[in-house]
């Protein structure tokens, strides 16, 4: 199944720049400079904005087509992609808190830097579980449901996806 190793290279590669993303997150949070940014440019207020533009506009696009075909295959499969969904709209929601309290915090306030942390620490734990799950589980739910064909349809929506974001 050439067509799956394709479609698994590219989002595995995806994948990998997304964990890259949050370790640079989670690398400034700790370094802490971020806490007195004032009005200079937000170290951390950039990377979320680098990651979820990844997220949104290049990753998930691919995964559409994917996870239209899995839906309704077996029970197992139809539990995995509730766990999934929920997962992202944890890390979506968590993202949201912080930009607000950002701010906050980049003025000095240690209250708001302290639930900023806290906040992207969860993103970050939650986030790279649902890679972990996508790499994995995932992998063997469409490895076994999904037949040739439909990763010809999944390879071709990617290249689409790949397409659109050049275009």
């Amino acid at each position: 199944m050439l067509a799956a190793e394709c479609a698994w290279t590219v989002l595995r590669a995806e994948h990998a720049r997304m964990r890259e993303l949050l370790s640079l997150v989670d690398s400034t949070l700790k370094a802490g400079a971020w806490k007195h940014a004032g009005a200079a440019a937000s170290p951390i207020g950039d990377l979320i904005e680098r990651l979820q533009a990844f997220d949104e506009a290049t990753h998930r696009p691919k995964g559409v087509v994917l996870l239209q075909i899995l839906r309704g295959r077996s029970a197992e499969s139809d539990e995995l992609l509730r766990r999934l969904e929920a997962q992202r709209e944890r890390c979506d929601a968590l993202l949201s808190q912080v930009k607000p309290i950002l701010k906050q915090a980049e003025s000095g306030d240690t209250a708001a830097a302290t639930t900023v942390e806290a906040l992207l620490e969860e993103h970050r734990q939650v986030m790279l579980d649902h890679l972990e799950q996508e790499d994995t589980l995932l992998h063997t739910q469409t490895a076994a449901l999904l037949t040739g064909e439909e990763w010809a349809a999944v390879v071709s929506s990617i290249s689409d996806a790949l397409r659109t974001r050049k275009g």
